[in-house]
């Protein structure tokens, strides 16, 4: 059995040195890909001196999609997506994941993302909410109890049967972000699964300032504008905005009972996210510079 593990990189040299030292350590062995863009530190140096096979291209070449995409030019049997800032928590990783696999139908088997330690209360009602306790296999008859969530999937961690990848031609092509979403809803719909493992565990969260809070959001609504028919195909069971309220509901609703002081926070966040949703959303209407000033990814042109 053959897993090749592609790591996209960019000024990484904080993070290589565990996390590949880690993935070595992994109870079934993986070879490490790094797919650099072209960073200023030593990251492609540390990579090739702990033994990874480094792939660089320029900074501006980088795409969430098309980058990952690189993965069909090697034979395995399993790809495993992993982001620089994930550590695997133990040497288990990759062994947990594969094993959603028996079922011939699960075509993603992602981690579960534990927050650090130092992680602040919103973010860690983020990771606990998103990534619970207990794994879960998740089908089109997932659609009417889980709306939009059925299509959630991570490439912070995440392996893919590597047949079905290249059957399907892998991630949509171009895509600025959420590749690993459209990717699940592709194969759901197409009557395939997708396996949230628990048991397979990263450390993993962000410290996101409304700047980069607000471009995340903009571009998840011009991914939603641009991908209409995930939203038509979850909107015939729930609205999809609608999970968005109540998770906003239930962040409040835990901050009143854990940490009061961090509500002003979370109300500014839920604004802020709402409000670029809506924008991204309707970015077709909005002149294409402000469209490049508010979206994450400067590469994209409306």
């Amino acid at each position: 059995m053959k897993i090749i593990t592609i790591i996209p990189t960019l000024n990484a040299q904080h993070y290589l040195p565990k996390l590949i030292l880690k993935l070595q350590k992994q109870t079934i062995p993986v070879t490490l890909m790094i797919i650099d863009s072209a960073s200023d530190d030593d990251s492609v140096t540390i990579a090739k001196q702990l033994g990874c096979e480094v792939l660089q291209i320029q900074r501006e070449e980088f795409n969430h999609a098309t980058t990952r995409n690189s993965a069909k030019n090697y034979e395995a049997d399993f790809y495993l997506f992993m982001t620089q800032d994930a550590l695997p928590v133990d040497n288990n990783l990759v062994e947990n994941l594969i094993k959603p696999f028996v079922d011939p139908d699960v075509v993603v088997s992602y981690a579960r993302q534990i927050p650090h330690e130092d992680a602040d209360v919103l973010e860690k009602f983020a990771r606990e909410t998103n990534y619970p306790s207990t794994s879960l296999v998740k089908s089109k008859e997932s659609l009417p109890t889980l709306g939009i969530k059925t299509f959630f999937a991570s490439n912070t961690c995440a392996m893919y049967r590597a047949s079905y990848f290249k059957e399907v031609g892998g991630f949509k092509e171009g895509l600025i972000m959420n590749e690993d979403m459209e990717y699940a809803a592709r194969a759901i719909v197409n009557g395939k699964e997708v396996a949230y493992c628990a048991e397979a565990k990263v450390w993993h969260s962000h410290r996101y300032g409304l700047k980069v809070l607000f471009r995340r959001y903009f571009d998840i609504g011009i991914f939603f504008k641009t991908n209409p028919w995930i939203r038509e195909e979850v909107e015939k069971y729930s609205s999809t905005e609608s999970t968005g309220i109540k998770q906003a509901k239930a962040e409040l609703a835990y901050l009143w009972r854990e940490a009061p002081l961090a509500l002003p926070r979370s109300l500014l966040f839920s604004i802020t996210k709402y409000t670029a949703y809506k924008l991204g959303y309707h970015y077709d209407k909005l002149p294409k510079r402000v469209v490049r000033a508010c979206s994450l990814h400067r590469n994209f042109h409306a």
